[in-house]
């Protein structure tokens, strides 16, 4: 396994978490960004970041 596709592998795991922890901050789970930042935008935070970590994933493995 190249290097390029562990990076991809892991670049595409952090973004699945990273989603899955802003749909349970839009469930309203307790959450240290929410002492920053209300609800939805904390849920918003998370999920550009989930969008970046994906595209970060599709440049390494494609």
């Amino acid at each position: 396994m190249s290097m390029q596709t562990l990076f991809g592998v892991l670049f595409l795991l952090a973004g699945i978490f990273q989603a899955f922890s802003a749909i349970l901050i839009y469930q309203g789970h307790k959450h240290y960004i929410l002492k920053i930042a209300n609800r939805k935008v904390g849920m918003v935070i998370y999920f550009i970041f989930a969008l970046l970590l994906f595209y970060f994933a599709y440049e390494n493995l494609a």
